[in-house]
Order: C-alpha cells, then sequence, then structure tokens
C-alpha cells in the first residue's frame, strides 16, 4: 500500500488527480507516459485515485497491442487491490459505456452471484430509449448471457424494442441462444412491426426461423420480411 493510502495524509488534490488522468487518456504519446500517470495514481492508492485509473478504460489508444496491453494491466492492478477497488469499480460499471474491462476485474474479486446482480442492476439503468448508453448495453447483454438465469428473458425482452440496432439484434441473439420461450410473443409481434429497421425485421425474421416458431395465423409479414421469407406450414421458411 502507498504512503497516501497508509497513512491517509499529504493525499492529492483533485488537480493533481485530473492532471494524471489526462496523461493517461493521452492516445498519441508514448506507452511509458501512460504508464507514469497510471503508477502515479497507483501510488496515492486513494479510492479516488483508483476510479481516476479507471478512466484509461475509456480511452482507445493509437496502438492496439499497447492499448490491450495497459487496460490488462490496470485490471490486474485492480485485482490485486481486492475489495479496496470493489467500489470503483462498481460505480464505473454502473454509470459509464465503456465497462469490458472494468467487468473482467469486478468478475475476479466478487462472488458469481454478486457479479450477475451489478449487471442486471446496471442493465436496468440504461432503459431501452437511452440512446446515450447502447455500447455498455451491449457490454451487459453480452457478460449476462455467459451465466444462466431462470429470468433473464423477462429483463432483455424491453430490449427487443431497442433504441439501437445493435442492442436489438444482440438481444434476439441471446434469447434465441437460450431458447427464452417467454420472449417469443414478443418475437413474433415483431415480424409485422414496420417500426423497426430493416436489419432488426430480418434479424427477426432469421431467428424465427431458426426456432421453428409457429406464426398465428393472422400475422402479417413486415414488407422487408416478405422479399425473403414466406409462411409454409405454419412456419416461416425463406424463399427459394
Amino acid at each position: 500500500m502507498g504512503f497516501f493510502g497508509l497513512f491517509g495524509k499529504g493525499a492529492p488534490t483533485q488537480k493533481q488527480i485530473d492532471k494524471q488522468v489526462t496523461h493517461l487518456k493521452e492516445q498519441y504519446a508514448k506507452p511509458e507516459y501512460r504508464q507514469m500517470a497510471m503508477d502515479k495514481l497507483l501510488e496515492w492508492n486513494t479510492k479516488e485515485c483508483l476510479a481516476a485509473l479507471l478512466n484509461r478504460f475509456k480511452v482507445v489508444v493509437q496502438s492496439p497491442y499497447w492499448d490491450e496491453k495497459e487496460k490488462r494491466w490496470v485490471v490486474d492492478q485492480l485485482v490485486e487491490r481486492g475489495s479496496v477497488a470493489r467500489e470503483a469499480l462498481e460505480d464505473f460499471i454502473l454509470k459509464e459505456d465503456q465497462i469490458t474491462y472494468a467487468i473482467a476485474a469486478y468478475r475476479r474479486i466478487s462472488l458469481e452471484e454478486e457479479l450477475i446482480a451489478l449487471l442486471r442492476k446496471a442493465l436496468e439503468m440504461r432503459l431501452p430509449e437511452d440512446y446515450r448508453s447502447s455500447a455498455s448495453k451491449v457490454e451487459l447483454i453480452a457478460a449476462l448471457e455467459e451465466y444462466d438465469s431462470s429470468d433473464l428473458s423477462e429483463l432483455l425482452i424491453p430490449y427487443l424494442v431497442d433504441h439501437h440496432d445493435d442492442v436489438q439484434c444482440l438481444t434476439l441473439d441471446v434469447v434465441a441462444r437460450k431458447k427464452s420461450e417467454r420472449a417469443y410473443p414478443s418475437l413474433l409481434s415483431m415480424l409485422e412491426e414496420e417500426s423497426h429497421s430493416a436489419r432488426v425485421l430480418r434479424h427477426t425474421a432469421l431467428k424465427v426461423a431458426e426456432l421453428e416458431l409457429l406464426i398465428p395465423e393472422n400475422l402479417s409479414l413486415a414488407p422487408e420480411i416478405q422479399e425473403d421469407y414466406v409462411i409454409k406450414a405454419g412456419k416461416l421458411t425463406t424463399r427459394r
């Protein structure tokens, strides 16, 4: 533990912390430049400094090699600090948009049920109509898919009508792979809802066909789906 974290005296000012954050977010600097800033925050070792360190996850630097290497290093450093880093990680996952590495760190220092509870809470805080959090919704849904949950479909159904196509398509993939029967009525109703983009409509049709769902007799396919699919024997099949 660093001097400041051990004795609680002489803690850095917010201005000093912000200066290091500026350095660690420098996209075009040499790796050593960012490393010095990250080392300084870890040396100070206050709660605010650990939270500031997480800003490294929010930036993609010029070199893909160094970008991944540095982020994985930050993950390892946070894991080493265990419970001390938990609060900062929880706050970051609940509020920020680039959260994959933060989830990876939290996974290694928490129980599975704690992680699932945090992921669920984080997703519920990002409403389907919120267009600013599309990236984190994708990351959260992908993370949740790794775990078996009997009520996962209940959580995901609202995101079938999300603001962003990427979120809708991933949700379709997950409920199809999980064979979430509770979501099937929503999938079927989407086949005739022209408010969805052509991409989402075609992806919906693909999943309905793969699942071999029975199509209600009174259902009218959206024009974008009719281009590639037809109803035969009560099921959706591709046009030959």
